[in-house]
């Protein structure tokens, strides 16, 4: 093995409790910057660089629902921005931040001024808060600033909560003076239908998805994928996780949802190193697929082990299922 990947063969052998935790720590942290991916990476990128020194900062709206790796963009692209102390100040150039449950624009203010460093961040009312923040992105130098699970400042569905929501989020982006990026889930974006003027300072939204299996290009994808991760796995042989047969129960198992298929590989690996496996097989997918409890999909099936596995025929019968539970 590599020294990327410092795992002896088990060869039956199973695998001490150590090394199991090691090998599913690594599955954890594997990133695979897929086309979707990249580009998000990149117009985040674009929105940072251009908006420097620009009288009026791009802003941007990112939606996707749980699971498709938003997160894991965002915090990638802050962690390339360490923080640094440079003459006794803290310098933070990517400021990333999530919204607390049942947030307010207080709590958010709050949230922020944590993250800055604030030892005062709670205490205040919403006004002195919003001006204390104000001062922190300036003696801080934040450049971009980044507000993720932004769906809990909405969580109580009412005029009056999305009136103040929008209210505070607009006038916050106008005195801020850096590029802001919003992130939650697409509903979401009712708080734009709701504010015309927000709606302007967030023209560019993007959503970003899982992956797609229905054309011939989108196989090809999400199949590379997989081998991506086949070969960065904590295992000395492959696992074969882009052949055809693989490839078309782990799209079903996942809905082409990446942190679904990281789960489903991490259960398997902790499997597979205890059997004293050097890669994982179907048995060590369908045991670990058991373990899931996927609320979205009520009635989806396990299709590991299954022979003859027809992924058309499998969630045509999980719709019906559906339709009949209704």
């Amino acid at each position: 093995m590599t020294e990327q990947f410092p795992f002896k063969r088990l060869n039956g052998s199973p695998a001490s409790q150590d090394d199991v935790r090691n090998r599913r720590e690594l599955v954890k942290k594997i990133v695979i910057t897929h086309p979707n991916y990249s580009n998000l990476l990149s117009e985040i990128e674009d929105i940072h660089f251009y908006s420097q020194g620009s009288v009026k900062p791009d802003s941007l709206f990112l939606s996707g629902v749980a699971g498709v790796g938003k997160s894991t963009v965002l915090e990638e692209y802050t962690n390339r921005f360490p923080r640094q102390i440079v003459n006794n100040n803290t310098v933070i150039p990517v400021l990333y931040s999530t919204v607390p449950v049942g947030a307010t624009p207080k709590s958010v203010a709050s949230k922020l001024l944590y993250s800055l460093g604030d030892p005062a961040y709670e205490k205040g009312t919403e006004i002195s808060q919003t001006s204390r923040l104000m001062n922190f992105i300036k003696k801080c130098q934040v450049e971009l600033i980044i507000i993720d699970e932004f769906q809990h400042l909405l969580d109580r569905d009412t005029q009056h909560v999305l009136n103040k929501a929008s209210e505070w989020v607009k006038s916050f982006c106008d005195e801020a003076g850096v590029p802001i990026i919003l992130c939650g889930f697409p509903e979401s974006k009712k708080i734009f239908k709701f504010n015309s003027q927000l709606d302007r300072r967030f023209l560019m939204k993007l959503t970003m998805e899982g992956f797609h299996y229905y054309t011939r290009e989108e196989q090809i994808e999400f199949r590379t994928f997989l081998n991506s991760i086949d070969k960065r796995l904590p295992f000395v042989d492959q696992s074969s996780l882009a052949s055809k047969q693989l490839a078309d129960k782990l799209y079903y198992a996942t809905n082409g949802l990446p942190s679904h298929l990281n789960k489903i590989l991490y259960e398997a690996t902790g499997l597979a190193a205890k059997s004293g496996n050097d890669s994982i097989d179907e048995n060590h997918l369908y045991d670990a697929f058991n373990k899931l409890d996927i609320s979205t999909r009520p009635f989806v099936s396990n299709p590991f082990t299954v022979n003859n596995f027809n992924l058309v025929e499998a969630f045509e019968i999980e719709g019906l299922r559906n339709k009949e539970a209704k």
